[in-house]
């Protein structure tokens, strides 16, 4: 039974969520989805997959339901995917090896409450198949609605997602509703992935800060000129908008440079022909940064190595060179977060 305990207003704890229950075999007709269930998107690329694996195997393993009070029919906590596709599978006449209706192994548990189940499936998805991160961003917002937290710390040890992760959620969750459901469509081909809004929001800042023209049409407006764009194949790849903050960063000690930079930056909102990389490659040439950087790597290791400091006797010495380490393994970890991006893989255009 999926019990949650100990939460306090004042200093949360972990909620104890327990699956237990009766397995039983259930038919497709004596089993709903739940109208709760945060995954939301289903590709019908995966789905064939497991739909084939059923079709030969069956369902191996069982779906975690529970029977609403009140209700004659099961809802699905855990197992939607193996639902669909041994309700498919029914339509079409398949039959399970021994030649009868095929049925799902069900692990039966009592109605969890609504954080309750939501914390369950983030805990069986942590170790899973992850969800694409716009639903887990809307799944978190409830899991901070229900329990009025917002600290990241406290919402990783509820929820098993990291700090990062986390804060890219909660900066989904700063676009308008229409723009989340964009990243809902159940079309992969037509869905604008998750990482896109995350890799625009530096870029829309940048332009409603320091374009005044951007800055009036507003937030929303301009948002709906970059999707525009991606829908044209304008932006080739969601990491090119790094481009864009690249130009401006680069030329931070260069006013004329700068003030080109914002002007290419309203020049790229408002023409819809405009590709990324044909608007700001050219600030961009002449700059070695990555490689001084890789070259920086190599060197800081080669004298660290040279000066064998493992067996460093002096206590005070010790201590600061380990402090100063810490720093620099700090600096070093957020750098290397940074430059890995979104949990999502990069959408190629090209």
């Amino acid at each position: 039974m999926p019990i949650l305990r100990g939460l306090k207003p004042t200093q949360p704890e972990i909620p104890q969520i327990i699956p237990a229950g009766t397995l039983r075999h259930l038919s497709p007709d004596e089993i709903k989805p739940s109208s709760n269930n945060p995954r939301l998107l289903f590709d019908p690329d995966q789905l064939d997959e497991l739909k084939k694996n059923i079709g030969e195997h069956g369902v191996l393993v069982p779906i975690t339901v529970y029977q609403p009070k009140g209700q004659a029919k099961f809802s699905i906590l855990d197992g939607e995917r193996r639902y669909r596709c041994v309700v498919d599978l029914t339509k079409e006449g398949r039959l399970g090896k021994d030649r009868k209706p095929l049925k799902l192994p069900a692990n039966v548990v009592e109605p969890p409450t609504k954080i309750a189940g939501l914390l369950y499936m983030f805990s069986i998805h942590n170790y899973r198949e992850g969800w694409e991160l716009m639903p887990t961003a809307l799944s978190l917002k409830i899991v901070m609605e229900e329990l009025g937290e917002q600290d990241n710390k406290i919402l990783n040890r509820f929820t098993g997602l990291s700090e990062p992760q986390i804060e890219r959620c909660k900066k989904l969750l700063t676009f308008a509703e229409r723009f989340q459901e964009m990243s809902l469509d159940p079309n992969p081909a037509t869905r604008i992935p998750s990482n896109f809004w995350i890799e625009a929001s530096p870029v829309l800042d940048l332009a409603t800060t320091h374009v005044p023209t951007i800055q009036k049409l507003g937030r929303d407006r301009a948002t709906d000129k970059l999707v525009e764009k991606y829908r044209a194949r304008k932006i080739k790849s969601v990491i090119h908008f790094r481009r864009i903050m690249e130009s401006y960063e680069l030329n931070e000690e260069d006013p004329n440079a700068r003030a080109s930079v914002l002007r290419r930056v309203e020049e790229f909102f408002l023409k819809p022909a405009l590709e990324t990389r044909d608007a700001f490659d050219e600030f961009l040439v002449e700059k070695k940064r990555v490689q001084t950087a890789l070259n920086a790597c190599e060197d800081f290791l080669k004298q660290l190595s040279k000066l064998r400091l493992t067996y460093t006797a002096d206590d005070d010495e010790r201590q600061h060179l380990r402090e100063a380490l810490r720093k620099v393994g700090k600096y070093c970890e957020s750098l290397e977060e940074a430059l890995r991006g979104s949990d999502d893989a990069e959408v190629s255009r090209d």
